[in-house]
């Protein structure tokens, strides 16, 4: 009797990387009694096209594509607490609406300023020694906002202002461009080319031939936000503004491709 052979088709495992630090292959589909074919640094797998088995070639490419900051945003508010839930609240909102006045001083318009978040709750007060509520609660208030600036130079300012005028923490200072588009085509297309190009290296290698790409993947992200600390209890006095550099806005693509082997 003739031995009979099972194919087993593998579904293909595509894993986007997200550091320009590593790049993830791909495990190559497996045939019943037939030895697997891996292919160059990229990695290989066998992909199913039309009902058959046909090996591809997989490589990656990242691009980074950066430009000039054109805004920033910067999110700042209160974080208050206390006995008198009412008393609470009305600090809170005095204190945002100074900060708020503060900023449009600065220039900023009023479609770019933005309430991120408001928030009451009560927290319950536990003995430490029994574990048992002592009967007193505490009050809190946080009101956040966030306002876009469109000169740069002024991004110190209205940190010390808004501090100045109540706010008692800036969770983020985020410096962007009006409109990423572009930048991503332009770092889609470059991360395109630098798999295009990683392929045609590993071909020339092995000494096998391309075919037409089969399967693209992409991933993409932008770099962190910067995160001021917490500026608990500060409102008043005079508040020097701090130095803050803006940098580079970057916009990171990272994309694999499968290429069929002639």
């Amino acid at each position: 009797m003739k031995p009979k052979y099972w194919l087993i088709a593998l579904p293909i495992l595509l894993v986007l990387t997200a550091s320009s630090c590593g790049q993830a292959g791909t495990a190559p589909t497996l045939a019943a009694g037939e030895p697997a074919r891996v292919l160059g640094g990229g990695g290989g797998v066998s992909y199913v096209s039309s009902g058959t088995i046909t090996q591809g070639l997989v490589a990656n490419g990242t691009a980074t594509v950066s430009a000039e900051p054109e805004i920033v945003q910067v999110t700042f508010g209160v974080d208050l607490r206390g006995d008198d839930p009412a008393a609470v609240v009305n600090e809170a909102a005095q204190k945002i609406n100074r900060a708020i006045a503060a900023v449009r001083q600065l220039g900023v318009a009023e479609k770019d300023i933005q309430t991120t978040g408001y928030n009451v709750w009560v927290e319950t007060i536990y003995d430490p020694q029994t574990g048992q509520p002592t009967g007193q609660v505490v009050y809190h208030v946080s009101h956040f906002v966030m306002a876009t600036l469109r000169d740069l130079s002024k991004t110190g300012d209205l940190l010390a202002t808004v501090i100045e005028a109540g706010a008692n923490s800036v969770s983020s200072v985020n410096f962007t461009v009006e409109n990423t588009d572009e930048l991503m085509k332009e770092a889609r297309r470059k991360a395109l080319e630098n798999a295009r190009a990683q392929a045609e290296q590993m071909a020339q290698v092995l000494g096998i031939s391309l075919g037409k790409p089969v399967l693209v993947s992409e991933g993409g992200w932008y770099p962190p936000v910067v995160s001021a600390a917490r500026a608990e209890g500060m409102g008043g006095g005079g508040v020097e503004a701090p130095p803050i550099s803006p940098g580079a806005f970057s916009v990171t693509v990272s994309v694999q491709v499968v290429y069929e082997i002639r």
